[in-house]
């Protein structure tokens, strides 16, 4: 296996997880904010934090420039709503229900 460039190595984690959030890979994404979380930080850190929260900040609600504030504002931006898996399981809850009904009637 080839080993990443001293470039590629040198890269914030913060950054990372930006670029995966970017791309949609909302697993990527959350893992590296959740190792920012848990005190990794690299000595880009800081810089990348103050770039990120400008992105990320919002007329209503602006994100602080610490790297922990901007980790914890990508994973809040991936978190899946519950809502679909609700929906999903009424309709198979409904679904179910009908082939009972029909099961017992016929």
């Amino acid at each position: 296996m080839a080993k990443g460039t001293k470039q590629d190595q040198s890269r914030s984690l913060l950054k990372l997880a930006y670029e995966a959030f970017e791309r949609g890979d909302v697993v990527e994404a959350r893992r590296l904010s959740t190792a920012v979380l848990s005190g990794k930080l690299g000595p880009d850190e800081p810089k990348a934090a103050t770039e990120l929260a400008k992105k990320l900040s919002t007329a209503e609600a602006p994100v602080d420039e610490s790297p922990q504030a901007v980790a914890q504002e990508i994973i809040s931006r991936t978190g899946v709503p519950p809502k679909p898996y609700l929906f999903v399981a009424a309709v198979a809850a409904a679904f179910i229900g009908l082939v009972i009904l029909a099961v017992v009637r016929y």
